[in-house]
Protein backbone atom coordinates (compact mmCIF):
# COMPACT_ATOMS: atom_id res chain seq x y z
CA UNK A 1 0.00 0.00 0.00
CA UNK A 2 1.36 3.40 -1.02
CA UNK A 3 0.30 6.17 1.35
CA UNK A 4 0.83 9.67 -0.01
CA UNK A 5 1.00 12.21 2.79
CA UNK A 6 1.56 15.92 3.05
CA UNK A 7 4.47 16.27 5.45
CA UNK A 8 4.43 20.05 5.45
CA UNK A 9 4.66 21.06 9.11
CA UNK A 10 1.49 23.17 8.82
CA UNK A 11 -0.60 20.35 7.31
CA UNK A 12 -1.85 18.00 10.00
CA UNK A 13 -2.56 14.51 8.72
CA UNK A 14 -4.16 12.03 11.08
CA UNK A 15 -4.46 9.23 8.53
CA UNK A 16 -1.62 7.27 10.13
CA UNK A 17 -3.90 5.46 12.58
CA UNK A 18 -6.13 4.35 9.71
CA UNK A 19 -3.06 3.33 7.73
CA UNK A 20 -1.91 1.16 10.62
CA UNK A 21 -5.36 -0.44 10.89
CA UNK A 22 -5.56 -1.22 7.16
CA UNK A 23 -2.01 -2.56 7.06
CA UNK A 24 -2.62 -4.86 10.04
CA UNK A 25 -5.93 -6.13 8.62
CA UNK A 26 -4.43 -6.86 5.21
CA UNK A 27 -0.86 -7.73 6.19
CA UNK A 28 0.35 -5.05 3.77
CA UNK A 29 3.69 -3.33 3.71
CA UNK A 30 3.29 0.45 3.88
CA UNK A 31 5.24 2.69 1.52
CA UNK A 32 4.90 6.19 2.93
CA UNK A 33 5.50 8.88 0.30
CA UNK A 34 5.76 12.62 0.67
CA UNK A 35 6.17 14.57 -2.55
CA UNK A 36 7.85 17.80 -1.51
CA UNK A 37 7.03 20.85 -3.55
CA UNK A 38 10.16 21.64 -5.49
CA UNK A 39 10.71 24.81 -7.41
CA UNK A 40 12.53 25.35 -10.64
CA UNK A 41 14.52 28.48 -9.90
CA UNK A 42 17.23 29.68 -12.21
CA UNK A 43 20.38 30.17 -10.20
CA UNK A 44 23.15 32.63 -10.78
CA UNK A 45 26.42 30.97 -9.86
CA UNK A 46 28.77 33.54 -8.47
CA UNK A 47 31.55 33.59 -5.95
CA UNK A 48 30.33 32.78 -2.46
CA UNK A 49 26.71 32.13 -3.35
CA UNK A 50 24.99 29.45 -1.25
CA UNK A 51 28.22 28.27 0.30
CA UNK A 52 27.38 27.09 3.78
CA UNK A 53 24.37 29.39 4.10
CA UNK A 54 21.15 27.43 4.66
CA UNK A 55 18.05 28.94 3.11
CA UNK A 56 14.45 28.84 4.29
CA UNK A 57 13.81 26.11 1.71
CA UNK A 58 16.60 23.99 3.22
CA UNK A 59 15.01 24.34 6.66
CA UNK A 60 11.62 23.30 5.28
CA UNK A 61 13.24 20.25 3.72
CA UNK A 62 14.68 19.22 7.11
CA UNK A 63 11.31 19.70 8.84
CA UNK A 64 9.47 17.72 6.16
CA UNK A 65 12.00 14.90 6.41
CA UNK A 66 11.49 14.84 10.18
CA UNK A 67 7.70 14.60 9.75
CA UNK A 68 8.17 11.64 7.38
CA UNK A 69 10.63 10.00 9.79
CA UNK A 70 8.23 10.44 12.72
CA UNK A 71 5.42 8.89 10.68
CA UNK A 72 7.62 5.93 9.71
CA UNK A 73 8.63 5.46 13.36
CA UNK A 74 4.98 5.56 14.48
CA UNK A 75 3.89 2.95 11.94
CA UNK A 76 6.90 0.72 12.66
CA UNK A 77 6.22 0.93 16.41
CA UNK A 78 2.77 -0.52 15.70
CA UNK A 79 4.43 -3.59 14.20
CA UNK A 80 3.82 -2.77 10.55
CA UNK A 81 6.54 -3.08 7.91
CA UNK A 82 7.06 0.43 6.55
CA UNK A 83 9.36 2.26 4.17
CA UNK A 84 9.35 6.04 3.86
CA UNK A 85 10.60 8.34 1.17
CA UNK A 86 10.47 11.95 0.16
CA UNK A 87 10.68 12.95 -3.49
CA UNK A 88 10.91 16.53 -4.68
CA UNK A 89 8.78 17.53 -7.66
CA UNK A 90 7.11 20.61 -9.02
CA UNK A 91 3.51 21.06 -7.94
CA UNK A 92 2.04 19.97 -11.27
CA UNK A 93 4.06 16.72 -11.17
CA UNK A 94 2.91 15.47 -7.74
CA UNK A 95 0.22 13.13 -9.07
CA UNK A 96 2.59 11.73 -11.70
CA UNK A 97 5.14 10.91 -9.00
CA UNK A 98 2.50 9.18 -6.85
CA UNK A 99 1.25 7.02 -9.72
CA UNK A 100 4.77 6.23 -10.96
CA UNK A 101 5.95 5.11 -7.50
CA UNK A 102 2.81 2.97 -7.08
CA UNK A 103 3.60 1.27 -10.38
CA UNK A 104 7.29 0.79 -9.53
CA UNK A 105 6.45 -0.65 -6.10
CA UNK A 106 3.64 -2.82 -7.55
CA UNK A 107 1.26 -1.84 -4.74
CA UNK A 108 -2.38 -2.89 -4.61
CA UNK A 109 -3.67 0.35 -3.13
CA UNK A 110 -2.88 4.08 -3.23
CA UNK A 111 -4.07 5.98 -0.16
CA UNK A 112 -4.26 9.75 -0.48
CA UNK A 113 -4.26 11.73 2.76
CA UNK A 114 -7.31 13.78 3.64
CA UNK A 115 -5.89 16.96 2.10
CA UNK A 116 -6.83 15.30 -1.22
CA UNK A 117 -10.43 14.49 -0.18
CA UNK A 118 -12.44 17.07 -2.15
CA UNK A 119 -11.51 19.25 -5.05
CA UNK A 120 -7.85 18.32 -5.01
CA UNK A 121 -6.15 18.65 -8.36
CA UNK A 122 -3.68 15.99 -7.23
CA UNK A 123 -6.44 13.46 -6.42
CA UNK A 124 -8.25 14.22 -9.68
CA UNK A 125 -5.06 13.76 -11.67
CA UNK A 126 -4.26 10.46 -9.91
CA UNK A 127 -7.76 9.14 -10.67
CA UNK A 128 -7.63 10.30 -14.32
CA UNK A 129 -4.41 8.38 -14.88
CA UNK A 130 -6.30 5.15 -14.13
CA UNK A 131 -3.48 3.49 -12.20
CA UNK A 132 -3.20 -0.29 -12.05
CA UNK A 133 -4.51 -0.37 -8.46
CA UNK A 134 -7.35 0.93 -6.31
CA UNK A 135 -7.35 4.42 -4.81
CA UNK A 136 -8.59 5.33 -1.35
CA UNK A 137 -9.20 8.96 -0.40
CA UNK A 138 -8.93 9.41 3.36
CA UNK A 139 -11.85 11.32 4.80
CA UNK A 140 -10.90 14.47 6.70
CA UNK A 141 -11.11 14.38 10.47
CA UNK A 142 -14.02 16.03 12.21
CA UNK A 143 -13.53 19.81 12.56
CA UNK A 144 -13.23 19.41 16.32
CA UNK A 145 -10.20 17.17 15.86
CA UNK A 146 -8.46 19.73 13.68
CA UNK A 147 -9.09 22.49 16.20
CA UNK A 148 -7.32 20.53 18.95
CA UNK A 149 -8.36 19.92 22.53
CA UNK A 150 -10.75 22.35 24.13
CA UNK A 151 -10.67 23.69 27.62
CA UNK A 152 -13.46 22.25 29.76
CA UNK A 153 -16.35 24.61 30.28
CA UNK A 154 -17.76 25.20 33.69
CA UNK A 155 -21.51 25.19 34.23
Amino acid sequence: MLVAIDASPDSPDNSLNRTIQFAKMSGATVYLLHVARGHLIPADISAGSRLGVPTVEDDADVRERQVVQNAVDQIAAAGVEVHGEMIEATEHDVADVIVQRAKELEVDLIVLGYQHYRGSAVAQHVVRQEPHCSILLARPPAPALLAGPREPTQR
